[in-house]
This record gives structure tokens, C-alpha cells and sequence, in this order.
């Protein structure tokens, strides 16, 4: 990717904000009138930080070139406006950086592959982070015993990942986080990102693996393993 001038970003306060985007907006005239929804009463001037945030995640993955190349199309617009909304509902770090990811692995590219990035990106809106760190954790490189990366990975997301207990007498914390992270497994299972390896009809739990599906969602978030 050629080198380019940094963007005025990465200032906190709103009004450097609202500049930035209306700046993106004069240079973009294609996008303009989306931006300048953005800028109305619809988005609170937090979502415009978080906005920002997303803007810079994505001017680090793209040349100007291509973003404005696929903003004159129908299909790369709209793979933008998905981001731009979806990363103003955004909390975290790493949510911003894993839509900015799929945006612009879609505004690259084109046909077919362009069609799959809008695809996981509508999958990503209907997923929590919770949602996402279980599913990573279904990569064979989180699933070696004994593996120092294993171990940092699990312990950091143990609120999570667990281990719970579901035995009578646990206690209902326990349970609870246990019951949630089946339903979870439930979710990413329905959008064919996890699949049933195999279930105890006498307890109810059931096994999960990652599926081919699950893998390439997560290739497109920039998380999957190498």
C-alpha cells in the first residue's frame, strides 16, 4: 500500500470530529449525503468518536484509490454505510478494528467475494464480542492442552470461556455463565458457524466443532489462526 498523509485523525473532542467526517465528505461526493446524516441528531457526537475510531482502522487497510474507486458503486457503498453505522454502535477497540476489517476486505475486492464480506458483515451485527471469542476459541490453536498460548487466552476470557460448572450444588453464577454459553454455541450454530459433533442425550450438553463457514467468518474479522 503507498504511503500516504495521515488523515487529521485520532483528536477526542467532537467538533475535530464533525470536521473530519465533513472533510471525508467534500472529498467523497458520492458519500457526502450519507456522512452528513452522520453528522445530524441521529448519532450522538460519542458515536462520532467511535466513527472516527472505525475511520481510522480503515484508512490504515485501504489506499485512497480504492476507497473512493468502490464508494462510486452501488454494492461498495453499501458495504460502507454498514460499516460506518455498525462501528457507531461499537464499544470496543477490537469491534471497530474487526468491522473495519470486513469493510475493507469488501470495498478491495469485488463480485462473489464482495457479496461474502456483506454477508459476514450482517452475521457480525447480530453476534456480540462474547459471541466472538467463544467462537475463536474453536481454532485448533486454542484447543492444544497443556499450550502456554492456550492457557493465556483462556484465562483472559475466563468470564466467558469458563470452566463452569453445571452439577447440582454449583453455584448459580456458575450455572448461569454455563447456561448462557450454551445458548451462545446455539446462536453461532444457527448461522452455521459452529456444528454439532455430539450431544449426550442424558445431560443435555453438546459438543461443538468449527465449521468450514466458521473458519473463513473468522479469516474476514483478521482473527483466524495462520
Amino acid at each position: 500500500m503507498p504511503e500516504q498523509d495521515p488523515l487529521p485523525l485520532g483528536e477526542s473532542r467532537s467538533d475535530v470530529v464533525v470536521r473530519t467526517l465533513t472533510t471525508l465528505a467534500g472529498a467523497v461526493p458520492c458519500v457526502g449525503p450519507l456522512i452528513q446524516v452522520a453528522l445530524s441528531e441521529t448519532i450522538p457526537n460519542v458515536r462520532l468518536e467511535r466513527i472516527e475510531a472505525f475511520l481510522i482502522h480503515l484508512q490504515s487497510r485501504l489506499d485512497e484509490a480504492t476507497l473512493n474507486d468502490s464508494l462510486r458503486t452501488a454494492d461498495g457503498l453499501d458495504v460502507f454505510e454498514e460499516g460506518m453505522w455498525q462501528s457507531a454502535r461499537a464499544f470496543s477497540d477490537e469491534r471497530k478494528q474487526y468491522v473495519a476489517e470486513l469493510v475493507s476486505k469488501g470495498m478491495a475486492s469485488n463480485g462473489a467475494e464482495r457479496q461474502e464480506s456483506r454477508h459476514a458483515l450482517r452475521i457480525l451485527n447480530q453476534l456480540d464480542d462474547a459471541q466472538i471469542i467463544i467462537l475463536s476459541s474453536y481454532q485448533s490453536k486454542y484447543r492444544r492442552i497443556g499450550d502456554e498460548a492456550t492457557a493465556a487466552f483462556y484465562k483472559k476470557h475466563r468470564d466467558v470461556l469458563g470452566p463452569f460448572s453445571r452439577e447440582i450444588g454449583a453455584n448459580n453464577k456458575d450455572r448461569g455463565r454455563a447456561e448462557l454459553k450454551d445458548a451462545f454455541e446455539r446462536h453461532l450454530s444457527s448461522f452455521g458457524l459452529l456444528d454439532v459433533k455430539s450431544e449426550d442425550y442424558n445431560t443435555g450438553r453438546v459438543s461443538y466443532e468449527l465449521t468450514a463457514q466458521g473458519r473463513r467468518f473468522l479469516e474476514y474479522l483478521g482473527i483466524a489462526e495462520r
